[in-house]
């Protein structure tokens, strides 16, 4: 079988460069402003960056920020800003938040998914605007190409909390905001996510790899395939390869089919010989518009990974996946793949049509020759 021609990918500069590092705040000597000349003649600049916001206090966390957010300018002047953890409400003063009181329930929205440890709500930015407006706020302060929605009524908010049972010892659970991820609600181009954001006590847990692998779930629960959002940062980017690579290989070792089956099927729509293609018994051939459903991974994302982990190949004008369990093995040991799943399947708890499921998991085991050349 021969291999596709090569193509420049969307994702290309992506591969060649080195993966985004977290920015660092270097620390500025007295009296000097950020590239060492007198004070007197950059002041400005000084100014400009000591009225920023420094640090957060959320929970029991003390934060540092990484990059400027819009917050009103009366909230800049301390450089440290008291955030509530249930309504995201910001304040200047410790006093201030230990006297604040939430009006409305938390969490707040509807439960999508939940398990031992962690739960994820649905947030309408339409019906809870204040709180998706500060939690836009909130995640510029970590993410350098966030643009902030003040009209977000057109967003969903996926919000993950960890759960615990309380310290007072009661039957009721704390929650601990982790992060979230945002997706519009009718999107032009099939984007399952705009924005995710994990704040940095959490990073380097998986934390960021259960909101992709949940933002695909709710993809598959509606029947559909899709992606994050265009462009990409060179971090976001490994964050999805990442997913892909695990989620392809682990629906490869997963989806048993018949290579003289798909064989005989093809040879009787497009009269191809069977012994056109030689396979051998421990070989299986897949479509790619297969695997993109079955993934819900978009069709493009799918080639891409593919390529990339050298299991695409050419068959007469037509993508197509012809590889033993051999093969994805030595893939998965070579890249470092775990295809473990990382969130519990039963806890998705998103209402759904049975018979629409019923239909679509139906559909999935059938052979199809569709691919997209």
């Amino acid at each position: 079988m021969r291999k596709p021609p090569a193509k420049r990918s969307r994702y290309s500069e992506h591969v060649e460069t080195s993966k985004e590092q977290r920015p660092k705040k270097t620390p500025h000597a007295k009296g000097q402003s950020k590239n060492g000349t007198n004070a007197s003649t950059k002041g400005k600049e000084l100014d400009e960056e000591t009225s920023e916001i420094q640090r957060i206090i959320l929970g029991n966390y003390s934060i540092a920020t990484w990059y400027s957010s819009p917050y009103p300018d009366e909230y800049k002047g301390s450089q440290e800003l008291y955030i509530c953890q249930q309504c995201l409400k910001y304040m200047r003063y410790r006093e201030t938040l230990e006297a604040h009181s939430c009006p409305d329930p938390f969490p707040r929205g509807r439960c999508v998914y939940e398990d031992a440890s962690m739960v994820l709500y649905e947030v309408d930015g339409k019906a809870h605007t204040l709180y998706c407006q500060n939690l836009c706020l909130l995640s510029k302060l970590f993410l350098d190409q966030k643009t902030i929605y003040y009209d977000i009524g057109s967003f969903l908010f996926y919000v993950l909390l960890t759960k615990q049972q309380h310290s007072s010892g009661t039957d009721s659970l704390a929650y601990t905001f982790v992060g979230y991820f945002s997706k519009e609600k009718a999107p032009v181009e099939r984007n399952n996510l705009a924005c995710i954001l994990v704040l940095p006590p959490f990073r380097g847990q998986s934390y960021g790899q259960m909101l992709i692998e949940l933002s695909y779930e709710l993809t598959k629960l509606e029947g559909t395939t899709g992606g994050p959002e265009q462009p990409l940062s060179s971090q976001g980017f490994h964050s999805y390869r990442s997913y892909w690579r695990r989620a392809i290989v682990q629906t490869l070792l997963g989806t048993t089919l018949q290579t003289a089956k798909y064989l005989h099927h093809s040879c009787e729509r497009k009269r191809h010989s069977l012994e056109a293609l030689s396979l051998a018994d421990n070989q299986r051939i897949y479509s790619v518009s297969r695997l993109a459903q079955l993934t819900g991974i978009r069709t493009e994302d799918v080639l891409f990974t593919l390529e990339d982990l050298g299991l695409l190949g050419c068959w007469h004008g037509k993508y197509v996946v012809c590889i033993s369990d051999e093969t994805i093995r030595k893939v998965i040991a070579e890249r470092s793949i775990n295809p473990a799943l990382r969130i519990d399947p039963n806890g998705l708890l998103v209402d759904r049509n049975d018979d629409e499921y019923e239909s679509l998991s139906d559909s999935s085991t059938d052979i199809s020759c569709s691919d997209h050349s």
